[in-house]
């Protein structure tokens, strides 16, 4: 049973805080903390749970996976490189430079940043970041993601670079380089959801095949619970983050990623 709730909890925790820029990894490493986890045992746990938040952009968004993988696009694509609508060499040119950088400081990462003091700076320091770029970001010129160039798909993609610290946030860290990048908050968090999903996957598939012999046929239930959980709960995160984006932007996720990081170090660590 204590299981059972372990999973659930984590996959509410995963699913609400994968895409909102407040750090899931962040918030995960909490959420161990202060459930008293095996942080070690966990880390895994909780990388492979992504999959089912994974699942659910690939759910909303399933008509631009279906365009990626049409071959008649990648015919359309190799005659003209510049044909104009956002297609898979967009997100190929977004992810290479973290999953390169990624899996050459994945070691350093895990040892050194996966705490969480850690997460409280990033937290607090990126929060700040987010006020102040809603200050003083340009006016948007795009506003939709198939107008997004390569270059900015590149640049955008590099910022995710940074979200392998702990606490910095992975949509966080690529919604403000749209931003900047004159790129409107919703189209924004369009074109970071749709990166997520193959940088995660290989991040995953990496992470259970390297952890395969720490599970056991009695952590399929715990580890299926926490997918589901985390796949429903995802679904409803983003469709409220978009509904709030239209209305607030950032501002109310900056304040509650500084408020969340103070409280935890003056109350917890």
């Amino acid at each position: 049973m204590e299981a059972l709730f372990t999973a659930v909890i984590l996959g509410i925790v995963e699913g609400l805080t994968e895409f909102l820029p407040i750090s899931s990894t962040g918030h995960l490493i909490i959420a161990s903390d202060l459930l008293h986890l095996d942080q070690e045992k966990y880390a895994s746990f909780n990388i492979i749970i992504q999959l089912g938040a994974i699942l659910a952009v690939v759910f909303l968004y399933h008509t631009r996976f279906q365009d990626f993988i049409n071959p008649e696009k990648w015919m359309e694509l190799k005659n003209n490189l510049h044909v104009r609508g956002l297609n898979a060499l967009h997100i190929i040119v977004a992810i290479i430079p973290t999953l390169a950088i990624g899996y050459a400081s994945r070691k350093f990462i895990k040892t050194h940043l996966f705490n969480p003091y850690v997460v409280v700076g990033s937290l607090v320091v990126v929060g700040v970041i987010m006020l102040i770029v809603e200050k003083i970001k340009p006016q948007p010129e795009i506003k939709t993601v198939d107008d997004i160039s390569y270059s900015d798909a590149f640049i955008i993609g590099l910022s995710q670079v940074f979200a392998l610290i702990p606490g910095v946030s992975r949509s966080g860290a690529t919604m403000l380089t749209a931003m900047i990048r004159k790129i409107d908050v919703k189209t924004a968090a369009d074109f970071s959801f749709l990166i997520s999903v193959p940088v995660i996957t290989v991040a995953t598939v990496y992470e259970f095949l390297k952890s395969l012999s720490a599970f056991n046929a009695g952590d399929a239930f715990q580890l299926g619970v926490g997918f589901i959980v985390s796949f429903i709960v995802a679904i409803a995160a983003i469709k409220g983050f978009l509904a709030v984006l239209k209305k607030l932007s950032l501002a109310p996720f900056a304040f509650y990623r500084i408020a969340l990081g103070l409280a935890y170090y003056f109350f917890r660590l």
